[in-house]
């Protein structure tokens, strides 16, 4: 291997290009006197067919060229199976991969994190953000009839922001049956997927103060420790066999611990043993990894209705392929994503079960010893909105069936594996209990850290999901118009699933649990002493000039798709950075941002560039 090399420096240097990496991008390269670097380890997919269109999305997942497929380590409580994981590997990360669901997170999933120790954080401080990341398309009066979004406030949305969304122009009357129709990440004027590599980074690539560099994967960031306070002050990274540095992390909720602990930050007890020196010892890094977990029910659907199944006969597809590519119309446009976010009264039948659910999940709560303090006080805000009322579930739809029985295998998961046309209704654990672990095993850069979600560890986590899948059966696809689309009066049953019983619903959960894909959490931002990795500012704690912008902040997993809460909470942490290097300058002097050229070396410069940031 050659050498290394040094590139030119940087004062903010971004390592993951993936959902926030292109949003701090675009906001800090708007300052012309400072540069800033992306460094991605996949590469850039802007033209790519099987990224810009919708209905091409699950050609993506368990494809090396477009996913890093990662793997849970077995899961106890689920019958000791594997959850893959697909994670988006190209210039807009996850953003480029998932299923386009454009959500935000409920007020009080914001207001709960200021709660726990974040001085500054609520829903109103974070709302404006939202709204800068996005340009909503509203629909017309025809659409917005057909897929009933009266639920739809435009006046809280952003009309000038970088990602498009909106509702897609072909769609379907049974594709708005269970609830809502979702807003989708599109660009309507082309029918296209509008993620954050193509709506954050195209419009800046002419810049001279901005760089990217594609196919060049962190293997750590360099910490200099001449001083009281190890100080940030290099990145490496390889590209095409060549090992590179250059002076300036938002990895996502598997990459940034697993970037952290290779550059020494993280629990000593599990670096020492790996032969690593440990330069922070924080045992908060890589724990609190949540995700979102659903139960699946599929079933088959009356004939003459289009679901995205019959894309499996070729001619089909064939003619659909041809006349997305003429014209960007066709089947392929479509998202066909369906939802509806309910409370605990509104999954259980009556006032009495609802009763003695509640009791018993706050028993449950309350004296599940497996709990520790930092735990509890998460768990208590979860339990305040479950008794108040509010959402613990989103019922979702799928216009195809799936294969949750390959939950280790991501190019299965999303195609019926029985012939017939099939439509799959998801029972999401909003707020799940279980907490799991990312952490490295090697030293290595290129070894994959070990995820173990330890899902439904917790015991209430199956308690509401089976909830939450009897209604579904019981009460959702009972209800007209739905069950007039389904065979059988609502009784035929997509081969792979069966019914389910107060007796084996719990058994059908461990077999059939599907995550989201929705890692969170595992460089949380909390006090250091309350379990945190990074302060309110996403500054990482004994480090100077490194900070972390990702999903991994999560202290509490939202109700919300996690892209959007990503672009929000990357445009708060952009102006957080420009605020920090105004306010301390070199060597510590009060300053305006300095002129464009390379940041002093720390070693020779003990204060360091205070913009001289590594972004995670």
């Amino acid at each position: 291997m050659s050498g290394v090399v040094a590139l030119p420096s940087a004062d903010y240097v971004i390592c993951g290009g993936g959902t926030a990496g292109p949003v701090l991008a675009i906001r800090l390269s708007e300052i012309p006197s400072v540069s800033v670097a992306v460094l991605e380890a996949g590469i850039d997919h802007f033209d790519d067919l099987n990224v810009l269109a919708p209905g091409l999305l699950t050609a993506l997942y368990g494809n090396p060229d477009y996913d890093w497929i990662f793997f849970s380590t077995p899961q106890p409580h689920m019958n000791d199976r594997i959850m893959g994981h697909s994670r988006g590997k190209q210039l807009g990360g996850s953003s480029a991969i998932n299923y386009l669901a454009y959500t935000y997170a409920a007020q009080w999933d914001i207001d709960n994190w200021g709660s726990l120790g974040n001085a500054g954080w609520s829903w109103d401080e974070l709302a404006p953000y939202y709204a800068k990341s996005e340009i909503l398309t509203v629909p017309g009066s025809q659409a917005a009839t057909d897929l009933d979004t009266s639920y739809l406030k435009p006046q809280i949305h952003g009309m000038s922001g970088p990602i498009h969304n909106g509702f897609p122009d072909e769609y379907e009357d049974g594709l708005a049956l269970a609830g809502y129709t979702l807003l989708a990440n599109l660009n309507l004027h082309n029918n296209t997927r509008s993620y954050s590599a193509t709506a954050y980074l195209n419009p800046i690539k002419s810049r001279p103060n901005f760089k990217v560099y594609t196919n060049a994967p962190i293997t750590k960031v360099n910490l200099d420790t001449h001083n009281p306070v190890p100080v940030a002050s290099g990145a490496s990274f390889s590209i095409n066999r060549t090992e590179y540095s250059i002076n300036e992390l938002s990895g996502g909720s598997f990459g940034s611990p697993h970037i952290l602990e290779l550059s020494g930050v993280g629990d000593k007890s599990l670096l020492s043993p790996l032969g690593m020196y440990t330069v922070v010892d924080n045992a908060n890094v890589g724990e609190n990894l949540q995700d979102h977990v659903y139960m699946p029910l599929g079933y088959e659907v009356v004939p003459g209705i289009f679901i995205l199944d019959d894309l499996a006969n070729e001619t089909i597809f064939n003619a659909a392929y041809d006349q997305y590519v003429a014209n960007h119309t066709s089947y392929l446009t479509l998202v066909a994503l369906g939802g509806a976010f309910l409370s605990a009264p509104q999954v259980l039948s009556n006032v009495t079960e609802q009763a003695t659910f509640v009791q018993e999940i706050n028993t449950t709560v309350c004296q599940n010893p497996g709990s520790t303090d930092l735990t509890q006080e998460q768990f208590k805000l979860i339990l305040q909105d479950f008794l108040a009322g509010k959402e613990i579930t989103q019922h979702m739809n799928f216009a195809s069936g799936t294969n949750p029985e390959s939950a280790n295998d991501t190019t299965k998961i999303f195609v019926s594996p029985n012939p017939g046309n099939f439509f799959t209704l998801l029972g999401v654990l909003e707020h799940p209990f279980s907490r799991g672990t990312v952490h490295i095993n090697s030293s290595g850069p290129s070894a994959y850290s070990v995820i173990d979600p330890h899902y439904l560890e917790h015991p209430v986590d199956i308690k509401i999901l089976s909830k939450i899948a009897l209604h579904i059966q019981n009460t959702l696809v009972q209800t007209k118009p739905l069950s007039d689309l389904r065979v059988g009066n609502v009784t035929v049953l997509q081969p792979v699933y069966n019914k389910l019983t107060e007796e084996n619903v719990e058994d059908e959960i461990r077999r059939l649990l599907q995550s989201e894909y929705h890692p969170a959490g595992t460089c949380a931002m909390l006090p250091r002493e309350r379990g945190g990795v990074v302060d309110e500012r996403f500054n990482v704690y004994g480090v100077q000039g490194l900070r972390v912008v990702d999903a991994s902040i999560f202290r509490l997993q939202p109700r919300a798709s996690l892209q959007t809460l990503v672009c929000a909470i990357a445009g708060q942490a952009a102006d957080f950075i420009k605020q920090d290097s105004v306010k301390i300058g070199p060597h510590g002097h009060r300053s305006s941002h300095r002129p464009h050229g390379p940041p002093a070396q720390s070693q020779s410069s003990p204060g360091a560039w205070s913009g001289s940031v590594y972004l995670l």
